[in-house]
């Protein structure tokens, strides 16, 4: 899709559907781009019907693996968010030395950083590691809310 790519679901050309999965971003990151990348994660998720903190945490979770992909996995990547009925996923991967053992636990309290991939999984409803010798993907999924809930505080 490249830039630009955050049309609705089905109404703008970059939009596309495979096995009634709806394609509703795909970006390329790099450190110049991640403010943009989390704004534009933000809109795309907002026009699927994401709403109030479970957009703000879905959209903090995703950003939390944006960063890891630029600071660990060589400095770029892609990110791609999909729709399929009521659930959203964003998938994130790089092109870097990938991962030996992906351990998702919150650090020891004086321990600097290393709490990314444990945040995004306390933020949505999984989130899924794969590595291999070159690169690494990790998604996050969150459930949109249905008509009765939208608005619902949790």
């Amino acid at each position: 899709m490249g830039s630009g790519g955050t049309d609705d679901a089905g109404t703008g050309s970059d939009a596309s559907r495979i096995g009634g999965e709806v394609t509703l971003l795909s970006e390329s990151i790099t450190a110049a781009k991640v403010t943009e990348v989390r704004h534009a994660v933000a809109a795309a998720a907002r026009s699927a019907g994401l709403v109030d903190h479970g957009l703000e945490d879905f959209v903090l979770a995703v950003h939390e693996l944006v960063t890891n992909a630029v600071r660990h996995g060589g400095g770029s990547g892609e990110v791609r968010l999909s729709q399929h009925r009521d659930m959203l996923t964003c998938e994130v991967s790089d092109h870097g030395p990938g991962l030996d053992e992906v351990t998702v636990a919150l650090p020891a309290p004086g321990e600097v950083g290393h709490r990314g991939l444990w945040l995004a999984q306390q933020l949505t409803e999984g989130l899924m590691i794969v590595t291999a010798g070159q690169g690494t993907s990790a998604s996050v999924t969150t459930r949109l809310p249905t008509r009765s809930t939208v608005g619902e505080e949790r």
